[in-house]
């Protein structure tokens, strides 16, 4: 999964490495994502997740896979090729995430028209586990795989051809490993983080923010510091400046004490709100200079644990850094 600019990372480098790396298949969220996969030279199959459906034209012109998720969606795609043109898709079944996909009411009118229009061949058939991190859900997660084997299968036998099945996300691939079938789809666990603890054992990140120190300020005590004055000096204290902000991605929950940098392997809280370029740090007993480097999060200052902290999930957080955050790539 390479959608939500690769979780954060940058999608046309994320997507060539793993090009490079025999990787058989990339999804993306939209028919842009795809596109702009296109137009950056990436040559690997691509499934669309939740196509615009006024951009069937688009999803043919650059030779992407649609989801078709409803009837409403299929009826579309068949007005927009005319019988004309063929294509190959995924159907996407509901098996209670109640988010997209055909219920089991609407497969024998799914098969129907689709046996009617030839000219669109089914490449697979997906679903999406609602709770595999979680594993008090563990029973409800059983019953969604055992629902879409019912189903795919009732699809599949209608079909004289071979139609490739998969429902496992980054936890299912971990946590409900006999589920393969023929295809599993690596989210966020490609990038090394979970939302499960037991499965971020099993992980090494692939990410880092750090930024550098711009000025190194000496503040007296009862001086405040930063917007609304809440980053207050109970004693003498100096401060370091960091250029990054909630404009970066850096949320403002952040703040006044709520997360450490980590600089010349010591933590440093940060000092008052959040700005939007830029945060204040407190490394009044750290031995640094204007220009060290100062880690947002690494494998010594996790995502996970930032993600906590402040009532979220680390995608959330991976996903927010914006793109003048520069990327960059070793491999």
């Amino acid at each position: 999964m390479v959608k939500a600019f690769s979780y954060g990372l940058g999608t046309y480098d994320v997507a060539k490495l793993l090009e490079e790396n025999k990787v058989d298949y990339l999804g993306v969220a939209n028919t842009y994502e795809g596109i702009e996969l296109r137009k950056a030279g990436i040559k690997l199959p691509i499934m669309v997740m939740k196509p615009e459906l006024d951009s069937f034209d688009l999803v043919v012109k650059h030779n992407l896979t649609p989801t078709i998720f409803s009837l409403h969606a299929l009826k579309t795609l068949i007005n927009t090729l005319n019988n004309s043109i063929p294509i190959t898709i995924s159907l996407k079944i509901d098996t209670g995430m109640h988010r997209l996909g055909f219920d089991e009411g609407e497969i024998l009118t799914l098969i129907d028209l689709l046996k009617a229009h030839p000219f669109i061949v089914i490449e697979s058939i997906y679903s999406h586990l609602a709770a595999t991190d979680e594993s008090k859900h563990n029973e409800f997660t059983t019953q969604q795989i055992e629902v879409f084997k019912n189903i795919s299968n009732s699809i599949s036998k209608e079909f004289d051809y071979y139609i490739e099945r998969h429902i496992l996300n980054s936890n299912g691939i971990i946590n409900f490993n006999n589920a393969q079938m023929d295809m599993v789809r690596l989210g966020i666990g490609l990038y090394g983080v979970s939302s499960d603890d037991n499965s971020q054992k099993k992980l090494k990140s692939a990410s880092t923010l750090k930024s550098k120190i711009a000025q190194i300020k000496c503040i007296k005590k009862g001086d405040n510091i930063g917007y609304n004055r809440l980053g207050i000096a109970h004693e003498n204290l100096t401060i370091a400046t960091i250029p990054v902000g909630y404009a970066d991605g850096l949320s403002r929950s952040l703040g006044n004490g709520n997360w450490e940098m980590i600089i010349n392997n010591k933590k440093a809280s940060i000092v008052g709100n959040v700005c939007m370029d830029m945060v204040m740090i407190d490394v009044t007993n750290i031995k640094c200079q204007e220009g060290d480097e100062a880690f947002i999060f690494s494998d010594e200052n996790p995502i996970t644990e930032m993600a906590k902290r402040i009532g979220t999930i680390p995608y959330e957080i991976l996903t927010s850094y914006s793109p003048r955050v520069l990327r960059v790539f070793k491999y």
